[in-house]
């Protein structure tokens, strides 16, 4: 349950839950916005097509030559959806911003020091990109998907002045 009793995941709320989270413990916390898989046109072609292979399991598993191949595929997609059920019980990989840096899930970690700049949102509507690009030309960016943040060029904003004050503070000091 989240704060004032609502569901609401942090990253569909408006940038104002975003600024009391981030005064309050200087830490914001994005988990996956459940079902945000589904608006990927991509998932739409790879559903039917999963169900229409899978329709031809029981052929394939009486027909011996294709045994090991109808097995394999039986473990594909207990697996994949062994993961999404995961992620939509979870809510993981959770985007993390705190006084530290940006965190993506529990690999991915850019301290605020190393970040060069945050790049314009980019691609199309139903699956738009923020690039968070790090000084080291050599180094990996992040990538932020809308499967955390429901607006990303309202996140890219925020974070862009959160980057501009780390700055100024660490100018200061």
């Amino acid at each position: 349950m989240r704060a004032g009793g609502d569901m609401t995941v942090m990253g569909e709320r408006l940038p104002e839950a975003w600024m009391v989270e981030w005064h309050r413990n200087s830490r914001v916390e994005f988990p996956l916005r459940r079902w945000s898989f589904m608006q990927y046109p991509g998932f739409w072609f790879v559903v039917p097509g999963a169900l229409m292979t899978t329709s031809q399991l029981p052929s394939m598993l009486d027909d011996g030559g294709w045994r090991f191949l109808a097995y394999l595929q039986i473990a594909a997609y207990v697996g994949i959806v062994a993961m999404l059920v995961w992620q939509l019980v979870t809510q993981r990989p959770i985007l993390v911003v705190d006084h530290r840096g940006i965190h993506q899930g529990r690999r991915r970690f850019m301290p605020w020091d190393e970040i060069g700049s945050i790049g314009p949102v980019s691609g199309p509507k139903m699956a738009r990109q923020l690039h968070v690009y790090p000084k080291n030309i050599w180094a990996k960016h992040l990538i932020l998907t809308q499967h955390h943040l429901n607006d990303l060029q309202t996140f890219q904003t925020w974070l862009t002045e959160l980057l501009t004050n780390h700055r100024e503070t660490s100018d200061n000091s």
